[in-house]
Parts: C-alpha cells; sequence; structure tokens
C-alpha cells in the first residue's frame, strides 16, 4: 500500500485526459503541417487532404460510438468521467473549430498560392470557350451514362444516400412552357417543387485538367482544372428534361462504420463481412457536410428526409470533401513548389539476389522504412516463390496494396507447389473488401487461407519461409511494425527484422501453429504475444525498472507508438515515475496520460511527431540496470491491442541493432522542428527553438543516404514504386 506521500494528487476521473478529444489534437497537429508557411505549397495541399480524410474516419468510428451510447440512453463515463451526452458537444465544438482553420487556410493562402503558379480551379462561368466545349464532351462521354438521378417524393422512401459519397442535391420545378400546356403529364396536383439527388460517380476522377500553359485563355500560364461536382452542377439540365433547375448544393453523409463481425456465430465469415460491408454504407447517419450557399431551406429539407439532426450538419465555405488534395498534390505537372524527393535507399549490408539467404543466415538484419528500401522484403517473398528448395510459406496479411506484390509472389509460391498458408485478416477496417478478394485469389491459387482465432483481429506482421538447403531444413524470418504494404512502406515510418534465428524461427513456427489450428501456446523463446501474455510482458518490464531502479541508477523508459490509452499501463507508468524512473514516450495519436503532474507523472515526458512520413513503428527500451533490452513489434498500447487483437513483439539481440534502434529513439526525442511537447492539459507546444533545428525523419533519410553511398556500388538503384499507369 502506498503512504500518503506519494498518493497521486489527482481525482482518479482527472488522472486521464480523453480519448477522442486527444485525438482531435493530434488531427489538430496534422493541421499545422497545412498551416505552415515553411512546408512547400503542395505539401502543405498534401496535409489539407490528410486532415479532412483523418476526420472522416473520426466520425465513423469515435463518434459513431457516441451517438450509438447516446442513442441507447447508456450513461457510460470514459477514463475521463464524461459521459456521450457531456462529450459529443465538446467533439463538435473542437471539429467545428479545426475545420474553420482549414477551409480558412485554404482559401487565404493555398488556393491563392496555387493561383500564383497558375493553378486554378475553374467553375462553369470562368472557362474559355474552348475548356467548356472540352467539358461538355466529356460529360457526354465519361460521366452521363453513369449519372443516375434520384427523385425524392413524400409518397416514397427516401434514396439510400451511401457513405462519404459525394451528392447534389437539387431543387427543381417544371419549366413554364412546361406548366402552362395541358395533357404534358403536368397537374394541379404537382408540387410546385421537387427535390432529387444525383450521386456522382466514385470511379470518375474528382478533378479533371481543362487547360494548362498551352491554354487559348488569354493570361493562363498554367493548369485549369475543373471538379466533378462543378462539371454536373453546370449541366444538369441534360437530367432533368422539362424542369429548370432552381438550386443545387454539394453534399455528403458520414455514417455509422463501426460495425463488428461475431465471427464466433458467423459460419461464413467471408460472408459475413460482405455483408457487414453492406451495413457499412448504409448505417445511421452522424454527419451531414454541405456547401455554406445552400439555402437554409434546402439545408433543413435535406437533415429531415435524411434523418439528420441539426448539430450534425457541417456548412462549408468551399468545396465538400478535400479528400482529392492528397492526390492532387500528386500531380507531377503541377508548377508549384513540393517536398525534396526523399527515395528509399538499398540498405548497404543487405546483398542482392539469392545471396540475401545467405546474408540473413549469417546474422540478423535490420531494415528502417521508408529510408531504407522495402524491396529486400518483398525480394526475400519473390525468392521464396522461385526458389526449388522453399517448402513453406507462412504468412500473416493484415493490409495490403491494391496491386500487391504480396499476394502476386504468393500466389506464384501456391502454383509452383510450395505449401503457402495465409492467415488473412478479413476484418481490418476500411481494407474488408480488398481481402475478401484477396482471399479468393489465394485460394484459387492453391493457398490455404485461414481467418485467425475466433473473436480476435490478427494484427501481427509476420513472415516464416521453411527451405531446404545444403544441411537440410533452414528457417527464415522477418518480423515488423508494418503492414506486407509496398505503398504505405514508401509513406509509413516502420522496422523491419529479418532472421534465421533458431528460436525466433521455433517461436513462430509454433505461433502460426497457435493461430491456425488448435495448438496450445508454448513457453515462448523470444516473442511476446498478445492476447497471450503480452500484457502481463510489459507491466513486468516496467515494474522491473522501478526495482532496479535508485538515486545513483535511475531506471528509464523509453517508447514510441501510435497510442496510448490503456488505463493499467498508464498507472505503471505512474507509479514507476513516482519511483523516479524516467520515461520518455512518443506517441504519435490518443494519449490518455498527462505528463509532467507534480506527485503523479513528473518524470514523464510526452512528445508527437507529425512529419512528411507517418510515424508507425514501435519501439520499447528498458534500460535494465545498465542491460539495456529493446523490443518492436506490432502493438500499441491499448485495450484492444493487448487483448483483443493477435499482435508480436520481438527483442532485438543484436548489440549493433539495439544501438541503432537508441540512437533512433534519441533523435526522436531530439527533434524540435516536427516534434510537440504534450502538456498536461492535452493540448500540444513547440519545443524549445533556441537551440539548432534538428528533423528527426530528414536525418534519418540523410544518414541513410550517407550509409547507401559509403557502401560504395553505385549501381546499386535505390527502389522505386512502380508509376500509376495513365
Amino acid at each position: 500500500m502506498k503512504s500518503e506521500g506519494t498518493q497521486p494528487a489527482l481525482a482518479k476521473k482527472d488522472r486521464y485526459l480523453n480519448r477522442g478529444l486527444t485525438w482531435l489534437g493530434f488531427n489538430g497537429r496534422v493541421l499545422e503541417e497545412a498551416l505552415d508557411p515553411a512546408n512547400p505549397l503542395l505539401e502543405r495541399v498534401r496535409f489539407t487532404g490528410i486532415f479532412f480524410s483523418n476526420l472522416d474516419e473520426f466520425f465513423m468510428i469515435r463518434v459513431a460510438g457516441m451517438r450509438a451510447l447516446l442513442d441507447a440512453d447508456v450513461e457510460y463515463r470514459g477514463h475521463d468521467g464524461l459521459t456521450a451526452r457531456e462529450l459529443l458537444p465538446k467533439l463538435a465544438a473542437k471539429t467545428r473549430e479545426l475545420v474553420a482553420t482549414a477551409y480558412g487556410v485554404l482559401e487565404k493562402e493555398l488556393i491563392p498560392g496555387l493561383r500564383g503558379h497558375g493553378i486554378r480551379f475553374l467553375r462553369d462561368e470562368e472557362l474559355s470557350p474552348p475548356e467548356r466545349d472540352f467539358l461538355d464532351a466529356y460529360f457526354q462521354r465519361e460521366l452521363l451514362p453513369i449519372l443516375t438521378p434520384a427523385a425524392v417524393e413524400p409518397a416514397l422512401p427516401t434514396p439510400r444516400v451511401a457513405n462519404l459519397v459525394l451528392h447534389l442535391a437539387v431543387r427543381l420545378a417544371r419549366t413554364h412552357s412546361e406548366r402552362s400546356e395541358s395533357g404534358n403529364g403536368a397537374t394541379s396536383h404537382e408540387p410546385p417543387e421537387r427535390l432529387a439527388f444525383v450521386a456522382l460517380p466514385r470511379l470518375s476522377p474528382r478533378f479533371v485538367q481543362v487547360g494548362g500553359a498551352r491554354s487559348d485563355v488569354a493570361g493562363s500560364t498554367g493548369p485549369r482544372f475543373a471538379l466533378l461536382e462543378e462539371i454536373v452542377r453546370a449541366r444538369l439540365g441534360g437530367l432533368f428534361e422539362g424542369y429548370d433547375v432552381l438550386e443545387s448544393a454539394a453534399f455528403r453523409i458520414t455514417r455509422d462504420a463501426d460495425f463488428a463481425t461475431d465471427d464466433q456465430e458467423a459460419e461464413d465469415l467471408v460472408e459475413a463481412v460482405r455483408q457487414m460491408l453492406k451495413m457499412r454504407m448504409s448505417g445511421d447517419p452522424v454527419r451531414m457536410e454541405i456547401e455554406e450557399g445552400a439555402s437554409e431551406a434546402l439545408t433543413t429539407r435535406l437533415a429531415s428526409v435524411l434523418g439528420v439532426e441539426e448539430e450534425e450538419i457541417y456548412r462549408y465555405p468551399g468545396a465538400v470533401d478535400l479528400r482529392f488534395l492528397m492526390d492532387f498534390a500528386r500531380v507531377p505537372s503541377l508548377p508549384a513548389p513540393r517536398a525534396e524527393s526523399w527515395p528509399p535507399q538499398p540498405a548497404p549490408d543487405i546483398p542482392p539476389g539469392d545471396a540475401l539467404w545467405d546474408a540473413i543466415a549469417e546474422r540478423d538484419r535490420l531494415l528502417f522504412h521508408p529510408y531504407e528500401s522495402f524491396e529486400p522484403v518483398l525480394r526475400l517473398l519473390n525468392l521464396a516463390a522461385e526458389d526449388p528448395g522453399v517448402l513453406a510459406i507462412k504468412q500473416v496479411l493484415y493490409r495490403t496494396s491494391s496491386t500487391s506484390e504480396v499476394i502476386r509472389a504468393l500466389e506464384r509460391a501456391a502454383q509452383n507447389g510450395k505449401q503457402v498458408t495465409v492467415l488473412l485478416e478479413l476484418q481490418a477496417r476500411f481494407d474488408e473488401e480488398r481481402n475478401v478478394a484477396w482471399a479468393a485469389r489465394l485460394e484459387d491459387a492453391g493457398a490455404t487461407v485461414l481467418y485467425g482465432l475466433a473473436g480476435l483481429k490478427t494484427h501481427a506482421k509476420a513472415l516464416l519461409i521453411v527451405r531446404r538447403g545444403p544441411s537440410g531444413i533452414e528457417r527464415y524470418a522477418h518480423v515488423g511494425t508494418g503492414n506486407y504494404n509496398e505503398r504505405t512502406a514508401l509513406e509509413y515510418s516502420d522496422l523491419s527484422l529479418l532472421s534465421a534465428d533458431d528460436d525466433l524461427c521455433a517461436d513462430l513456427t509454433a505461433f502460426f501453429n497457435v493461430v491456425t489450428g488448435y495448438s496450445e501456446p508454448l513457453p515462448w523463446r523470444r516473442l511476446a504475444m498478445a492476447p497471450l501474455g503480452l500484457r502481463a510482458k510489459f507491466l513486468g518490464l516496467i515494474r522491473r525498472e522501478i526495482e532496479r531502479s535508485g538515486p545513483e541508477g535511475p531506471g528509464q523508459i523509453r517508447a514510441k507508438m501510435n497510442s496510448l490509452v490503456d488505463r493499467e499501463i498508464i498507472d505503471a507508468l505512474y507509479e514507476a515515475s513516482a519511483a523516479g524512473v524516467k520515461i520518455d514516450l512518443n506517441v504519435r495519436g490518443s494519449c490518455l496520460l498527462r505528463p509532467g503532474v507534480p506527485a503523479l507523472s513528473e518524470n514523464i515526458r510526452v512528445i508527437t511527431i507529425v512529419d512528411r512520413f507517418l510515424e508507425h513503428s514501435r519501439i520499447f527500451e528498458f534500460r535494465n540496470g545498465g542491460d539495456t533490452e529493446v523490443y518492436i513489434g506490432s502493438a500499441d498500447w491499448m485495450p484492444r491491442n493487448l487483448d483483443r487483437r493477435v499482435e508480436l513483439v520481438v527483442p532485438i539481440l543484436d548489440s549493433e541493432h539495439r544501438a541503432r534502434l537508441s540512437r533512433i529513439l534519441d533523435s526522436l526525442f531530439l527533434d524540435n522542428v516536427k516534434a510537440r511537447d504534450f502538456k498536461a492539459d492535452g493540448t500540444l507546444a513547440r519545443r524549445d527553438g533556441r537551440r539548432k533545428p534538428f528533423r528527426a525523419q530528414e536525418h534519418f533519410w540523410q544518414e541513410a543516404r550517407d550509409r547507401a553511398e559509403r557502401a560504395g556500388d553505385p549501381d546499386r538503384s535505390a527502389f522505386r514504386p512502380r508509376t500509376r499507369p495513365s
């Protein structure tokens, strides 16, 4: 029992911040990158798109969850003591503040900045005659055959407005000539106005280039674009013959997408996931976004027919759904400043070709993506698919790319007679449809596809290859922090461990037996697995740090993760802080821990970093009385990761790799350009600007480039992604 002097100064509910509010704080930090004039213009545009994309998921999951509690009249209180009824207005107010800021910077800085480089988004009245003719033809050829107006009739069910699909709401009236003539279907019972929805095609480009430097428009010096909704809006007459368009407004509905499949009850998990996807498109609305210029009458009617409350309406002073800015910022021909290219570099200790087998057998290899190429991981899979000595491949897949080289390698391996076993997580949120399709393809190729343990998502990142070598059976392993996705491997900061270590490979063999069959877990030699002991592992490591901490040698914990929301872990960190353990945490997103509170967390420092690459790696370092231990893995310190998902964490045994991971942590905590200090009230503060500027991600890329150059092999080129077909 603690003494009076060590009792926390805060009440129990005040020991934790609110998850939703801290997540909005993280997205506000993303928005800072759009606001920062030090960033290149197109990078600011890209971050604006990321901000709005993040916000969509927030509403579909967090806000939807709170709304469901409120609708069910459940008085659940979060760790911070707030009920859904108390929290929702706070989330809405903060969201509206952030959205207003985003549109403000867009209108005042980003759009004028683009115009300064000749880049313009045009309404129909701003088009030149040749440009208007071009879009007329484009509309007739590409859009009109797809568009289907949906009438909104009081006596009929309201047409379903799918989740996140941009629509035009159209107010209509019979043309004067039609109203004055008889026998044309118009009757005295016809209402003076009608309402219709036009769903904009999801697979059509959101922006269409209509002119450029050689445009016929006088004074045009750069590319000119029209948005999809503007193209359709100006040509609505072609969809409503006999009617005048009184008003049109772009709008979008966000629906509750937080559906979980009860795979313990579902006889066919694939079909259950398909049904869940249908539900996601038609869940209850939690937000309606609409152009600010829409009349109050139209907005009110829309809200009424769609079942949207007033507090769920968000009026925007510009285009609705700005996610497209992420793709727009990547258009290679735009004559505007963009971020300096940081292509992935070849890892100097990874040899070319099939010498990779011997390199991994010789010693563990550690890769730091995207500064170092993901190519060795892909090459390992491709080699395994073709190598006659390879007998079996076992892999966990959570998220993959839309044109996955990983899937293609596994297909070839199965077709070549290898025993291929894939544990494919069908319920990877928002990637379910893609994974259902991949499962079918892999099964058609002859692979064994399994779906993990009942009631648990499989989030681990693991690969095991069994090969017959000159001396007998060999095993090769990959354990990482990121997904087997060559696209996100260019955008997310992650770690890969390639190893032929006997203990690790034995653990992975046992792991696959556990998650694919009925095997009971054996005592692990190296791995720690959730939900079978990972929570206890982390708590034990924290408590060991307390026990080995003293005035002459205080304990130290340094950790990097995406989220810190587990109350038991937080309480253990508070206890460690009170015992004098120095704790440095790098948390990208939600963090419920309050750092720097006297008598509670005065020895805890928390930072967050938002930069060009999404910080996604998980690193855990414990001083352990001078015998430092470092772990990497797939798990955050969240209840879902520790209790409801299959996760893997592995210790790094190679002393050079441990030292490298320690240096990575050093650099992250030294960052004073993109890092922010997390304050006790949940706000973020810029770090000490008096020191020489130090940007961790820039340092990592320069370091990778320098290492590659020192390797002295000019013929080895950096891995680059395939370009999208034009």
